[in-house]
């Protein structure tokens, strides 16, 4: 009897933690190769500038941050070979909006001010359009930090102001400004790769809640803290003036906060996509975007892989590595229509974010391990 009552609350303790990974993995499973099913609810598309840029992680609709180095130098993937030389990372602008440009035009450089970029690998990025501030999550050699630049669009430029480090960014990944300098961000893991290959592959496969959410004004760093716990977490945005959306990479899914006024968060639920979700945004009609990768195993291969990368490399194995084969996902959700897949295909791989602009019916998406920009119009 007292085996059986001891089984029994076992069970009822550790069922649901069970029951979460099974939709969780079971939903990986399904997207394995061969039985990837391509989905393309999307009128036209094009990738655009591929011989300008790629890697690039993260876009708010006219600002790419991409990353070359990140074929030898990934944080979040364990990749860490410095030996081999590590190119640095950029900061774009992408004039999508006048029809006048050619594309390489249209893709301008953004020149970095009063900024060593010889250790610049930018991730996650947010523009506070009301104060021109540029918030750049920098996965450097030298310790991971928030660079805070002032933008000028007009001119090209921007200009650093601070570098913001502190014992509670150990591994950022993606930014949410509220203003004034006031921000949300996301450490994607508590046991990091570069201290622990192993566990922290062990602390993505197992869902455990070692990512966190942080809230911070850059102007008193005493007031930064933890104020969630997530899984992977990821991307990270407002959905609306009281609501914070993050992304968990092991979930997978969104999970949903109600925002108070001291900038704690009240949990409120969740969503679950067939997908490990990446970043997300809002578009100007307020439907959360996501975009994800279908496959996770198939993007750790790529990500293995790509330290061997040269493009332009008359020998095979260098050629072979530069190969994108993991599936991308993009999907939109509204609470009134729920879950839309979008896009689900190899084509365009390892998709990172994806953005909208509604008043131009055009959309963009950018691959971690892809080249150019996949834009399309629905």
């Amino acid at each position: 009897m007292a085996r059986t009552t001891l089984f029994l609350l076992t069970l009822a303790l550790i069922g649901p933690y069970l029951y979460d990974r099974y939709l969780g993995i079971s939903s990986v499973l399904s997207d394995r190769p061969g039985k990837l099913k391509s989905i393309h609810n999307i009128k036209q598309h094009e990738v655009k500038v591929q011989d300008r840029i790629r890697n690039c992680e993260d876009v708010g609709l006219a600002i790419l941050s991409c990353d070359p180095g990140r074929d030898r130098w990934n944080t979040v993937m364990g990749s860490f070979h410095p030996e081999l030389g590590i190119a640095s990372g950029a900061l774009y602008i992408y004039d999508y909006s006048n029809p006048g440009l050619s594309d390489d035009e249209a893709l301008k450089s953004l020149t970095l001010k009063n900024f060593n970029v010889d250790d610049f690998h930018p991730l996650g990025i947010e523009f506070d359009s009301p104060t021109s501030t540029l918030y750049v999550v920098n996965h450097a050699q030298s310790g991971s930090a928030i660079e805070v630049f002032n933008l000028s669009i007009k001119s090209l430029t921007a200009t650093h102001i601070k570098t913001f480090k502190h014992p509670l960014l150990h591994s950022p990944n993606s930014i949410h400004s509220l203003g004034s300098g006031k921000i949300f961000f996301t450490n994607d893991h508590n046991l990091r790769a570069s201290l622990s290959p192993l566990l922290s592959k062990i602390e993505t496969w197992s869902g455990i809640p070692g990512g966190s959410v942080i809230y911070v004004d850059l102007n008193d760093p005493s007031t930064a803290k933890t104020v969630a716990r997530v899984g992977f977490a990821n991307g990270i945005t407002m959905l609306n003036s009281t609501t914070l959306a993050v992304a968990s990479s092991s979930k997978p899914g969104v999970l949903f906060y109600h925002v108070t006024p001291d900038y704690s968060l009240q949990y409120k639920g969740l969503i679950r996509v067939p997908a490990a979700v990446d970043n997300i945004s809002v578009d100007g009609k307020g439907k959360l975007l996501m975009a994800g990768h279908a496959f996770a195993p198939e993007l750790i291969k790529v990500a293995k892989r790509r330290a061997k990368c040269n493009f332009e490399s008359e020998k095979e194995e260098e050629r072979k590595a530069c190969e994108n084969g993991a599936p991308s996902w993009v999907g939109e959700w509204s609470e009134e229509k729920g879950l839309r897949e979008l896009y689900k295909d190899v084509e365009y791989g390892s998709s990172s974010t994806a953005v909208r602009d509604t008043t131009r019916g055009l959309g963009m998406v950018v691959g971690l391990y892809e080249r150019g920009v996949f834009v399309f119009r629905e």
